[in-house]
Order: structure tokens, then sequence, then C-alpha cells
């Protein structure tokens, strides 16, 4: 069977699973107790619930539970339904979860495995739920500040995940710790919640998680903040020795040992002028290469020359339009090379050349 044959049978299979909840298939199958072959109806199911919660190294725990409700005559024939579920009946959900990690594994390129399958019931007078429970390896892509959510829900025709019914909710949580940095819908607590009925687009369902802990409300800490507890006078002391200190330095490593130079000294204001005029003139010849031959880390560096040599990665993500994804991605990749510096700033990401000064940045 070739790839995309084998997505196409994957989307059927999942359009008829969602509609076919797992007493249902039981009851088809001929694996209920006599009670129902005698015409008793099968519990209908309620809502089926598909709860996705992402661990710190890129695994993925799921728990689904499919929730009946029950009058008094179905409540032992749910009870004996589900000992078979939990002795390992393989009845729809996990069948078609093992499909969706090979289809996402072969999209992807990364190994994926379910493992640590727990199947359970719980029953009383009027409500039981079946539940299962495995974890999905390398759902998710770690980076040293993120982790990316998106790629595991493609297929090789598109997602394998593009419906809800009705009854159905879905549930993404971040690990303990991150916070979303970008994601396609409202964020409640950190989690994403989807409502049935609807679909999904492929690629719709890309969530991007930054490892700051969650905004607590708590003002983050400023220059100013960290330093109003220390008397002015001190710290201009202390500036004014480090200055000093490097004067002299700086004499010594080139050779001069005459007095300072004063701050009004002509050669001082020639060498900032050459400065300027490099930077400017760079900056004129790059206005003249055309945007679209630039690269997306050309592009980066060009918009940070055009302002100051640094920018807040908001302002980027709007005068670029890319994805807030492909932004956080473009810049830790820029950031490992030494191409730029990323620093943050309450929960704002400020991108500077490595040599700019950022003290007085005020954007």
């Amino acid at each position: 069977m070739t790839p995309r044959v084998s997505g196409a049978l994957l989307l059927l299979v999942l359009f008829a699973l969602l509609a076919t909840p797992p007493l249902a298939t039981a009851a088809a199958t001929g694996g209920v107790p006599a009670q129902q072959t005698t015409g008793t109806p099968a519990p209908v199911v309620e809502n089926t619930t598909f709860a996705l919660q992402l661990q710190s190294n890129g695994d993925a725990k799921w728990t689904i539970t499919d929730t009946y409700a029950l009058d008094e005559t179905e409540t032992e024939w749910f009870r004996d339904t589900g000992e078979q579920f939990a002795e390992g009946d393989e009845a729809v959900w996990l069948p078609a979860f093992r499909e969706a990690k090979d289809e996402a594994s072969t999209v992807t390129g990364r190994e994926m495995e379910i493992t640590d399958v727990d199947r359970r019931y719980e029953v009383s007078d009027r409500k039981g739920q079946v539940i299962l429970e495995f974890t999905w390896t390398n759902f998710a892509v770690v980076t040293d500040e993120n982790i990316v959510v998106g790629d595991a829900f493609n297929s090789t025709d598109g997602t394998w995940f593009g419906t809800l019914t009705a009854d159905q909710r879905f549930v993404i949580s971040p690990p303990p710790g991150y916070g979303v940095e970008s994601a396609p819908s409202a964020v409640n607590d950190g989690k994403l919640v989807f409502e049935g009925q609807r679909t999904f687009e492929p690629g719709y369902l890309s969530v991007v998680y930054t490892g700051e802990q969650p905004d607590t409300g708590t003002p983050a800490e400023t220059p100013e903040s960290i330093f109003s507890g220390i008397d002015s006078a001190w710290i201009g002391g202390v500036v004014l020795m480090v200055l000093l200190v490097g004067a002299v330095g700086y004499m010594f490593k080139t050779g001069y040992s005459d007095a300072l130079p004063s701050v009004g000294a002509g050669d001082d204001d020639g060498d900032d002028s050459a400065g300027t005029a490099a930077r400017t003139s760079d900056t004129a010849a790059s206005d003249d290469v055309d945007a679209e031959l630039l690269s997306d880390e050309e592009r980066v560096e060009r918009l940070l020359e055009e302002n100051g040599g640094r920018m807040k990665q908001a302002r980027i993500v709007s005068e670029t339009g890319w994805s807030n994804a492909k932004v956080s991605q473009l810049l830790s990749s820029m950031d490992d090379e030494g191409r730029i510096d990323k620093l943050r700033i309450g929960r704002e990401n400020l991108i500077s050349f490595p040599d700019e000064d950022i003290t007085d940045f005020d954007e």
C-alpha cells in the first residue's frame, strides 16, 4: 500500500470512529453479554474527550474518555463490557491512533512509539466511562527554549485529526512551567479547548510553548526598579571608576602613555564619523538589494539595521508577516549561531545584534 493510499484509509477510519463509540463497536462484533442480545439497546455515548498533556521532553500523554448515560438496567451490562475493555479489548481508539502515529512518523521523519497503554472503566448508577491512556513519544519538537506542537497532526493526505463531532471536545495542556507563546485560538489557564462540531485544516493545530513560567500578574523587574534602592551617587562613582580603568588599559594596550584625550578631541569625532558613515553606507547598499532575494536570516538582520540594531520579537512578526512559530524558531537558530542576541524581558523577547547596547531600549 502506498503512503497516499494509507493516509486516505486512515482518514476514512477516523471519520468512522468519530461516529462509533467503543461500546457500540463491541455490540456490533458480538462481544457483549446475553442481556444485549435479547433486544436491550446498548448505552449511548453522551460525550468524548480527547486530552493531550504535553511533557517537557516532547512526549504526549493522551487520555481518551467516553462517557455514557446509564439507567438501572444498563449498569451491570456496562460493567461487564468495561471489564472486557480493561482486559485489553482493542476496539476503536487504540488501533486508530497506532495508524495515526505511523503516518505522523513518516511525515515528520521522527521515530515515534505508542507506550504505557492503560485501559480502565468507571461506573456509577447513572454514568459509565471507559478511559484509554497512552504515551505518544516524540510528539512535539523541543528546542533550547520552546516546545513546538503541530507537525505530528500531519499525514500524507493532510491531517489525521480533522474533525470533532458535536459531542466531542479536544484539550491540549502544556508541560508544567511552560507558557503559551503562540496558539491558533484563545488560551484558558494555559490550555487550548476545542468544542465540536468543527473541522481542522492541515497545519491549524500549531502551538509554541516557551520555557518561561506563565504570567502570575506580578510585574517584571526593570533595570530602574532593580537599582531603585541604591544610592545614585555611589552608582555614578562606580561607573566613573570603570571608565577610567578602561581608558588607562586602552592607552597601555595601544602604546600611549600621555594624558587622556579630552571629550571633544578631534580624533574622537573623526572616528565616530567614520563608523557612522560605514554603517550608513552598508544600509544604503542593502537598500539596493531586492528583499525577495534575501534569506530569512538576512531579512531579520536588515530589519535590525533599519531599527537601530534592536527590535522586539513581536514587531519582527508584524514587519515580516511570518507566523509566531516560524519567527521563534528562526531567532532561536540565529541566537545559537551568534548572529543575534535574544533577551527575555518580562513576557517579550528583545532581539539585537551581539555588540548592540540595549541598556537604554525604551520601545
